[in-house]
């Protein structure tokens, strides 16, 4: 493996590993983010260094978070994983749920809070609102992601944002 894509690997893994994931969980996204074939758990355990067991367990947190995709071969009974082809727009959606969720508990706990707790309510009613703030905004992300040409960022070469 490349110097530069092992560095990338591993320091994907502290990222998210800082975002409340495993470290394993990072280095394989990195891995996989970087390599655009599909892999099996034998390939990754062996690529990254670590264990079947391992990757088989961070490969399936992975893919409920639409990150990664399970696929398999016709006459071959393993699986082998990629990068999702809709993981951005899935990391989108999986935000938007953990947001509308807690919205959700948020009115009904203002709702359901005696009289006299008038402080808390307000500051129920406060995050509620920034919720609905962050859904907003959410929802405008997907719309424009949704609406981007596919190869625009490829022909791009550039990480910079248009505003």
């Amino acid at each position: 493996m490349h110097e530069c894509v092992a560095e990338f690997i591993e320091k994907m893994g502290l990222v998210l590993e800082g975002e409340g994931l495993p470290r394993i969980a990072g280095r394989l996204f990195g891995f996989l983010l970087v390599h655009p074939e599909s892999f099996s758990l034998d390939e990754l355990a062996e690529q990254l260094q670590v264990s079947k067991a391992s990757i088989s367990t961070n490969a399936r947190h992975l893919e409920q978070h639409g990150i990664l995709e399970r696929t398999s071969e016709p006459g071959n009974r393993r699986d082998y994983y990629r990068m999702d082809p809709d993981a951005w727009e899935g990391l989108l959606r999986a935000a938007q749920h953990k947001w509308n969720a807690m919205r959700v508990l948020l009115t009904a706990g203002a709702a359901a809070l005696p009289e006299e707790m008038e402080v808390g309510r307000a500051r129920l009613i406060e995050a509620e609102q920034f919720h609905l703030l962050l859904l907003d905004g959410l929802e405008r992300m997907t719309e424009r992601w949704a609406r981007r040409q596919p190869d625009e960022v490829a022909a791009s070469g550039s990480t910079s944002s248009d505003g």
